[in-house]
């Protein structure tokens, strides 16, 4: 499930996701992504019930996370970082691809 709302002052967005997120899911999670960036100055993800991930998945959030900071607007995590999450994110290649960037956790690859 893809879930995002925004607040009436567009200050803040929180995308919800949970279930499995595969590329099934990535043209909706692709709009998704950009109707929260464009209509909010940041961005609360929260994965905590998410339990299948792929690359597509990753690419996205990733991208993302790179827009949100190369505009100036933030991305900030609620609830756990699921396991699924770090072994995706090892497995294809992005840990630690945000260096420094990443205050969020979901780039590191390990749970925390």
């Amino acid at each position: 499930m893809i879930d995002l709302s925004v607040d009436d002052a567009g200050d803040a967005g929180t995308l919800t996701l949970s279930g499995g997120i595969t590329i099934q899911h990535a043209a909706q999670l692709k709009d998704t992504l950009l109707e929260g960036i464009s209509a909010a100055k940041g961005l609360v993800i929260d994965l905590s019930e998410v339990d299948r991930v792929d690359l597509s998945a990753i690419q996205l959030l990733f991208a993302a996370h790179r827009g949100l900071n190369d505009k100036g607007k933030s991305l900030t995590v609620a609830g756990t970082i699921p396991e699924a999450w770090h072994n995706a994110v090892k497995e294809s290649g992005y840990s630690g691809s945000m260096n420094a960037d990443d205050t969020t956790g979901l780039w590191t690859g390990e749970g925390k």
